[in-house]
């Protein structure tokens, strides 16, 4: 029995012992813990402060940045007022440009114009006479033709007549060639007969 009592006894000093290492545990990680968590909210009043001087620092940058801005504001529209200013001058002076080109232009069409009006009587002259000399020129060559043909009609008639008296020409001469060679042969036959009457 004493030592069961003894047992618990121990037991109870050993849980003692864990409880109190255990505090003294949780103590050490409270005062780390609060020690970090003082480092931490240094660390975060540090970067507080750093952020505050960036903003107050981007704001003065931005502040240049836009007088800046302003400043070339107002250059680009001095500029733009000027290209306007110098656009207007040369648009007006492109128009009178224009104006002068479309005179010109105006009076070499009408000069053109002109031109091709003598042109068009001038070739309108020439296709009259040209149709003159066409007629003119159709009418010798039909009477040429004409005299051609019945100069044509005439040597045809006159080779016709040719031929029909060289074929006279020709049928006669074959009948006197005939009549020579049929004499010769009689000449021959009897200058053979008399040749072999002497021979016998």
């Amino acid at each position: 029995m004493a030592s069961v009592e003894e047992t618990v006894e121990q037991r109870l000093a050993r849980l003692d012992a864990q409880w109190a290492a255990e505090r003294r545990q949780m103590q050490q990680d409270l005062s780390a813990a609060g020690g970090e968590a003082k480092h931490l909210r240094d660390t975060i009043q540090v970067l507080r402060d750093s952020l505050e001087q960036g903003r107050i620092g981007e704001q003065e940058r931005i502040q240049a940045a836009v007088a800046g801005a302003n400043e070339d504001v107002v250059q680009l529209k001095g500029t733009i007022q000027a290209l306007r200013d110098t656009l207007e001058e040369s648009r007006i002076g492109e128009q009178e440009r224009i104006q002068a080109a479309v005179m010109v232009a105006n009076e070499e069409i009408v000069q053109l114009k002109a031109i091709i009006n003598a042109l068009r009587d001038e070739l309108e002259g020439h296709k009259a006479g040209e149709a003159e000399r066409k007629q003119k020129a159709v009418a010798a060559a039909n009477s040429e033709i004409t005299q051609l043909r019945d100069m044509t009609n005439a040597l045809r008639d006159q080779l016709d007549e040719q031929r029909v008296q060289a074929n006279d020409r020709a049928n006669k001469t074959q009948t006197q060639h005939e009549r020579d060679i049929q004499h010769l042969r009689d000449t021959i036959e009897a200058l053979r007969q008399k040749l072999e009457a002497v021979n016998a």
